[in-house]
């Protein structure tokens, strides 16, 4: 045990003094107001936190970062007339940045992913959260938001609009709860309007259709409206086994009324001049072409689709889980985060302790062509050799090189010796 803690802690000092000179030689990239944030920091050792401390020149920061070398380095969402205060009640709030943050954890599957694919499908959610959610549908000037790679195993979305500043716990849950289409009604997406009145003996009698969402709608009406044509593309593309077993798969449905839904959405109708089917007409937005059934069966799987907790799914592969996910419009992100008035997140510049990667800004533009293994890894860090004991074998790309290491003791770039040492996966071995 002595052993094991003796290595630990080499490769811990290992870390820590690169993680020094990487603040000794950067420039800190201060946060808006920063005179205004309440900074907090994690150390080496576990449950060793400092916070409450406010800073109100660069080089004080600087010099905190370089002498305490902390693991990793938070700021507060918030502005404070006094960040430095002890007690929440003393700070005075004076309103808080929106911040949404998106790691694996809030992936359907993202638990299976490797490093490298799990930073690949969070990249793809938070671009997902970011076109459809904060730009178009609440309408956030690009110029007002930042993406930021957390170091870790995702991004942050900090939007710095005055007009959210004010906004309280309650309003910031809300604007979750639209993104992630909380408590979503059909019957607010799929409406009945009369289209014909008859009278007779004084009496009035309304037909009503059911009318299918337009993406010309707002909100969650013009969304759906989008999957409902990405949804039938998709079954167009499968076999009739396939797409019936996907139709029944979801709540409410079977394999007869699937087969049903299928028969009603591809069988031809009418021939001349040109073959026209019940999937034709649903994307000419004539839902009603369809049963009343299978009308009512494809709205419910629209609208379900976007709720099912799929990690909770039985009997279905990783890949299966996120072949569902890809289905679905909805948005994905840490509602305790977003709602928090008064989060620390991570600073950008900061370095993560459990990755030895910088925590990057970025523009919307910048996050497509993004690799952290590659853009995130400290330019301090070189390839100087290093000698670890690895726990396990490794096969990775990091810095544009790929390794494939066996388990045991490997000469390996100091960046990958610090990557591995972060994570835990492989420890400095002490010279004799």
């Amino acid at each position: 045990m002595a052993a094991a803690d003796a290595s630990k802690e080499a490769s811990n000092n290992f870390v820590k003094a690169h993680f020094r000179r990487y603040y000794e030689q950067t420039k800190p990239i201060l946060p808006d107001r920063f005179g205004r944030r309440e900074f907090g920091f994690m150390f080496w050792t576990a449950g060793i936190v400092q916070r409450h401390l406010g800073f109100s020149r660069e080089d004080e920061l600087k010099s905190f970062l370089v002498s305490r070398v902390p693991a990793h380095v938070y700021y507060s969402s918030a502005y404070y007339e006094k960040p430095n205060a002890s007690t929440m009640e003393e700070k005075g709030w004076l309103g808080a940045d929106l911040v949404f943050d998106l790691d694996a954890d809030h992936l359907p599957g993202g638990k299976s992913l490797s490093y490298p694919e799990m930073l690949e499908a969070v990249k793809h959610g938070i671009v997902k959260l970011w076109d459809r959610f904060l730009q178009t549908e609440l309408g956030f000037d690009e110029k007002r938001m930042r993406i930021v790679f957390s170091g870790g195993r995702g991004y942050h979305i900090h939007v710095f609009d005055e007009r959210v500043l004010g906004l309280g716990s309650h309003e910031r849950r809300e604007i979750v709860d639209f993104i992630t289409a909380k408590g979503l009604d059909p019957q607010f997406i799929f409406r009945t309007v009369p289209f014909d009145k008859t009278e007779f003996k004084g009496s009035v009698r309304v037909k009503k259709l059911l009318k299918a969402p337009s993406r010309l709608d707002p909100g969650w009406a013009g969304i759906i409206a989008g999957g409902i044509e990405e949804f039938l593309t998709e079954l167009e593309t499968m076999d009739q086994e396939a797409c019936i077993d996907l139709l029944s798969s979801y709540p409410g449905m079977n394999e007869e009324s699937a087969a049903s839904l299928y028969d009603n959405l591809f069988k031809v109708r009418v021939s001349k001049p040109r073959p026209i089917r019940g999937i034709d007409r649903v994307r000419e937005g004539k839902i009603e072409a369809l049963t009343d059934k299978n009308r009512d069966a494809l709205a419910r799987i629209i609208v379900t689709m976007e709720q099912l907790p799929l990690d909770d799914r039985v009997a279905i592969s990783p890949e299966e889980i996120r072949k569902w996910d890809e289905r679905r419009r909805r948005g994905e992100t840490d509602e305790p985060v977003t709602s928090d008035i008064k989060r620390l997140i991570r600073m950008p510049s900061s370095l993560h302790g459990k990755t030895g990667l910088e925590v990057i800004p970025m523009t919307r533009d910048a996050i497509e062509d993004f690799r952290p293994l590659r853009d995130a890894v400290p330019k301090a860090w070189t390839d100087d050799a290093v000698r670890m004991n690895l726990k396990n074998k490794i096969n990775l790309e990091i810095r544009g090189e790929a390794f494939n290491l066996a388990s045991g003791v490997n000469d390996v770039p100091q960046f990958l010796a610090i990557f591995l040492a972060a994570r835990g996966l492989a420890s400095v071995v002490s010279e004799a």
